[in-house]
């Protein structure tokens, strides 16, 4: 069965409003690690559970960097006190191993999706395709992704009407907004159920094996987080702004190949002095700095220096530099002329050719 999502009193959101306009909208991130005192000393004794509980202090750390609403933490720190609480009713169970075992797993893939929602990058649309992915029992990973999403969408929700009571306190005449996005969360549960449960019933729909009624339900569910994410600030993962980032990439590219011609963007980084493409070649990773198309640096990461090896196939490289500008170039100028030769069909309404 999903997890019990997390569901705090009703009273709670205008006491966090109030507490958000004492401290400011977009304070810090409140301090998220974690110990082997979270519960007992069995979390630190088996290896097992010490490798999970390291992986869930990585992931909190990780979250605690990313920018988002104040209104998200501080529902985010209620929820962490309430597992908390049932970590804690391991130390009872007739497993406490499996317990704890557990628990960490559910909360490990609960903090893998905030990371997503808030620092990127974007949640995926399909369930069928996660299960494929991760190679588990389908039931099991749908049962998985559907408890993660529901306490994720709790949480969520619940900051979402937090920030609009922080604006009723201020704008004490303007409609209880708090109140109507409490009415549009349990909107949204029902509508959920309705949908998927429809959707699995409809003979104009050929789902087959694909999840059925919880899979679909995980889909609207990461649909919904993503708007409540965005009204909550979310800065788009750079993997979303390829268009943004395309004149520097290609700058990047281009640069890249008098160093290695086997390159691929894997990561952008926000530095002091601008953003920091990352890329990695045949030959180890890159850093480029660029705005727009021009390049201002390009060097190994991390400052690394080249070996012997290194050194002497960039000096081969640098010889024979002429040779591959004169190759890149051709290879332009041969796609250009293939496409001027393209034969240009008639296209008749309603007939795309292509």
């Amino acid at each position: 069965m999903p997890a019990k999502p997390y569901s705090p009193s009703g009273s709670r959101p205008m006491i966090f409003a109030a507490a958000l306009l004492a401290a400011g909208l977009f304070a810090g991130p409140a301090a998220a690690a974690v110990s082997c005192d979270i519960g007992t000393s069995l979390v630190c004794s088996d290896p097992a559970l010490l490798a999970l509980n390291e992986d869930l202090a990585a992931r909190e750390a990780l979250l605690a960097r990313a920018p988002m609403h104040q209104a998200f933490r501080s529902e985010l720190e209620a929820a962490n006190a309430e597992w908390e609480a049932d970590l804690d009713d391991c130390t009872s169970a007739s497993n406490a191993v499996a317990c704890y075992k557990k628990r960490l797993t559910q909360r490990i893939a609960m903090l893998g999706l905030l990371n997503r929602l808030f620092a990127g990058p974007h949640l995926p649309g399909d369930a069928v395709k996660a299960c494929t992915a991760r190679g588990q029992a389908s039931g099991a990973c749908y049962e998985t992704l559907f408890a993660g999403a529901d306490t994720v969408y709790a949480i969520t929700a619940r900051a979402f009407e937090t920030s609009l009571a922080a604006v009723n306190i201020q704008t004490p005449t303007s409609p209880d907004g708090g109140s109507q996005a409490l009415t549009a969360e349990d909107a949204f549960r029902a509508w959920r159920t309705a949908e998927c449960t429809a959707l699995g019933q409809s003979p104009m729909v050929d789902r087959g094996d694909a999840g059925g009624v919880i899979a679909c339900q995980v889909e609207l569910t990461w649909k919904q987080l993503a708007t409540l994410a965005r009204l909550l600030g979310r800065k788009p993962h750079w993997s979303e702004r390829v268009a943004d980032y395309a004149p520097s990439f290609r700058a990047c590219l281009d640069k890249g190949r008098e160093e290695d011609v086997d390159l691929r963007i894997i990561d952008v980084l926000a530095s002091d002095s601008g953003d920091v493409i990352r890329l990695m070649g045949s030959r180890g990773r890159y850093d480029c700095k660029a705005v727009g198309e021009t390049v201002s640096a390009f060097a190994p990461a991390g400052g690394a220096q080249r070996g012997p090896a290194k050194r002497r196939q960039s000096s081969f490289l640098s010889r024979d530099n002429d040779v591959l500008k004169l190759y890149w170039r051709a290879r332009a100028a041969s796609r250009q002329t293939a496409m001027r030769r393209k034969p240009s069909l008639p296209q008749k309404p309603g007939f795309r050719v292509g």
